[in-house]
């Protein structure tokens, strides 16, 4: 029994990768006076001397992750050596506020969790800490926490979840989810689609600092009553269905909740969606150049939206609207937002800001601010769309202190929507609405600019709208001047390059503060301190890539500088010689089995396709696990080849492209090829020229027919190409 006397720590950063402030997340316990450190339980599935029946330490560890994170007990740590596990492991027991269990990768180690019902596991279980793995093509969701409160998920990389959100907390309270990057959710195929993050059922917990993207529906959704849960801090984008108009980037479904500090642009639907759900607030998010609406509110009542920047998104930036006959999206406060070029070349709805008829009933709109660039909707009140604040004003009394004018973005064509001095949003916000952030965006505190008159109202009559507070430079500060260079500027992906800032200057008495860079992709690192920055644009990108840096100075002046990075068309499978595992591909068959084997037609390894049973089977197939490597096929042939060989020769091995549409999956085409298996490795190759590019995915595999049991084929170094 552990007694109460000195206080022990236990800390995890959640870091600052994705461009937000650092934050900790820390456990304080009680532990007798002379207690030492906690037992840890060691897992290393490269070690010789590793067993899953011994007591998990440094010099006989766990094999396997599931031993270590079923025998883990309170106050215990289970820590993962660097490797490949092909397992599903569960926490088998809780911990305690004072004692947590902790499961974590080792410093520096890269572990990647594969192949299983999910990578990790926390079901009703408290006090339990997930962090450091990378989780990939699991056959539910990437990490699972149920029915659990006082669980943290962080620091974690879930990608390539075909049939599974990348994280899924249902039925639980108080769990953290903080500091991961989750992409590549489900597939773009109806019936198929999942969310980055997912929280269902659950209350009082926190999604913080995450990075969701590529997603097949929304990156983060909060649905089925979950409440008390605060989502902030959070970047998502580039998330699709694909087949049609329906991913956000943060899809509330649920009541009293608070949305704040978000960035979410891209996405094939709104930034941010209240759907049915009321009762929620949503300040200092930035939203901007999505596929539907900035902020959106469908039934969706009593809602708070506040103090956000929308910018540039296909119909009406802020949007509240719902069905008639019921409360819709009524009573809601619109208030201190900066809303500019929404609705543009819209034919749905129009407006940088829209309530619709069945929703005007006890809703405010004041203190904002609108802009367009050219002619379009600036609000629409009720039925009626109106081309200018002057117009809505006049006609209804409506935004009484509102502006029409150019916000000052310091570089929007560069997603800085901060404000550049003499901006008409400084200085004018409405301090007194009930639920304005005392801070903005950034984390910075409301400052007088001396150079504006105090426009707004309350007790702090000099805060600005919008997302971001205007920074003061000192007198005589002059802007730094950015300089970039890029290493390398081309090669095929996955390509890792070098972003370098460090020939930028600062002239006068300030010195650069940070730098933020844009890969051109969607990805954002900093703002950070270092001047350089690394990122791999993955297999099987293609195109042409911006990179922009911004370097800010201690004076909150800032300039950009710009280089190109282009990544020609490779080969679009991303494990081509299963050296990793066999990530992105799959057996099919009764009883057949993939497994990754040594030795190969070059590298270290090979895929070995056998017939695990004791009866000849149909087929024997490798084959390219959802999403596949053409997840979305476009106008050219398809060349694809790959190395196979048998332990004998004579038997018959056929390479097979089959088309089907992302649209309920119908076979649109298909071509195949026979060739006799040698003992030696022989490389054999299809083409296919889609029926329907551009609303279809390929699949590919390699399979023998009338296969008897033991090992059916060898494969290696496959490639897909277009041309």
């Amino acid at each position: 029994m552990r007694g109460h006397g000195r206080r022990r720590r236990i800390t995890y950063a959640i870091g600052t990768a994705l461009g937000v402030t650092a934050m900790y997340c820390t456990f304080a316990a009680m532990a007798p006076s002379g207690w030492a450190a906690a037992t840890t339980l060691y897992v290393d599935r490269n070690n010789g001397n590793c067993s899953d029946s011994g007591a998990g330490t440094q010099a006989q560890p766990f094999c396997t992750i599931s031993a270590g994170a079923s025998k883990v007990l309170a106050g215990q740590t289970v820590q993962v050596a660097s490797g490949i596990y092909t397992e599903a492991p569960s926490v088998g027991h809780s911990g305690t506020a004072g004692s947590p269990i902790v499961v974590t990768a080792a410093p520096q180690a890269s572990v990647t969790i594969t192949g299983g019902a999910n990578g990790i596991k926390v079901s009703s279980r408290s006090w339990v800490t997930v962090q450091g793995f990378t989780v990939t093509q699991t056959t539910g969701a990437g990490v699972y926490v149920s029915y659990s409160s006082n669980v943290a998920v962080s620091n974690m990389t879930v990608m390539q979840t075909p049939s599974g959100n990348g994280i899924y907390v249902t039925q639980s309270s108080a769990i953290t989810v903080a500091g991961n990057h989750v992409s590549y959710a489900g597939q773009p195929a109806s019936g198929y689609t999942w969310q980055g993050i997912a929280v269902n059922a659950t209350s009082n917990s926190m999604v913080v600092g995450n990075q969701a993207d590529h997603n097949t529906d929304a990156g983060i959704a909060l649905i089925n009553g979950s409440t008390g849960v605060e989502v902030k801090n959070n970047v998502t984008f580039a998330n699709a269905r694909q087949y049609t108009r329906a991913a956000a980037g943060i899809d509330i479904r649920a009541s009293g909740n608070t949305i704040d500090g978000n960035t979410s642009y891209s996405n094939e639907d709104s930034g941010i969606q209240f759907y049915n759900g009321g009762g929620n607030v949503a300040y200092n998010n930035v939203c901007y150049n999505n596929g539907d609406h900035g902020i959106d509110d469908l039934n969706s009542p009593n809602q708070v939206i506040l103090a956000n920047t929308v910018y540039g998104n296909t119909t009406s930036g802020i949007n509240l609207e719902g069905t008639a006959g019921t409360s819709a999206s009524s009573a809601g406060t619109v208030t201190n937002n900066v809303s500019v070029n929404n609705a543009l070349n819209s034919f749905g709805t129009k407006g940088n800001i829209r309530v619709d008829a069945n929703s005007t009933a006890g809703t405010s709109i004041d203190y904002d601010l609108v802009n367009l660039d050219s002619a379009g909707t600036a609000f629409t009140w009720g039925n009626t769309r109106y081309p200018s604040l002057s117009a809505l004003q006049s006609a209804t009394g409506k935004e009484a202190h509102g502006l029409e004018a150019d916000p000052l973005f310091r570089y929007p064509a560069a997603a800085d929507f901060r404000l550049a001095e003499g901006s008409p949003a400084i200085d004018s916000a409405n301090s007194a609405v009930s639920g304005q952030p005392a801070t903005d965006r950034d984390g910075n505190s409301r400052v007088d600019d001396p150079a504006t008159a105090d426009t707004g109202s309350g007790a702090v009559p000099y805060e600005d709208r919008g997302a971001y507070e205007f920074q003061l430079p000192a007198p005589g500060d002059a802007p730094p001047i950015a300089a970039l260079t890029v290493t390398p500027s081309a090669g095929v992906a996955p390509l890792t390059i070098t972003a370098d800032a460090s020939a930028s200057t600062d002239s006068d008495a300030t010195t650069i503060e940070s730098y933020k860079f844009k890969f051109g992709d969607g990805a954002v690192v900093g703002p950070q301190a270092t001047p350089t920055a690394t990122h791999t644009y993955p297999c099987p990108a293609s195109g042409t890539f911006t990179v922009t840096v911004i370097a800010i100075d201690t004076a909150g002046l800032d300039s950009s500088a710009t280089a190109q990075v282009t990544v020609p068309p490779g080969n679009l499978v991303c494990n081509p010689g299963f050296e990793t595992g066999s990530a992105g591909w799959a057996p099919n068959g009764t009883g057949v089995t993939l497994t990754q084997v040594a030795g190969g037609h070059s590298g270290d390894y090979s895929a070995a396709i056998a017939n695990a049973g004791t009866a000849t089977v149909d087929n024997c197939t490798l084959k390219d696990a959802a999403p596949h490597w053409v997840a979305t096929t476009a106008t050219g042939t398809y060349q694809a080849s790959i190395w196979v060989r048998a332990d004998s020769a004579g038997a018959t091995v056929k390479l097979r492209f089959r088309e089907y549409s992302l649209s309920g999956g119908v076979l649109q085409g298909s071509q195949a090829a026979a060739f006799t298996l040698n003992a030696a490795w022989q490389q054999i190759a299809i083409a296919y020229t889609p029926a329907t590019p551009g609303s279809s995915y390929l699949d590919f595999n390699a399979y023998t027919l009338n296969s008897p049991p033991g090992t059916c084929f060898y494969a290696d170094d496959a490639s897909i190409a277009i041309n």
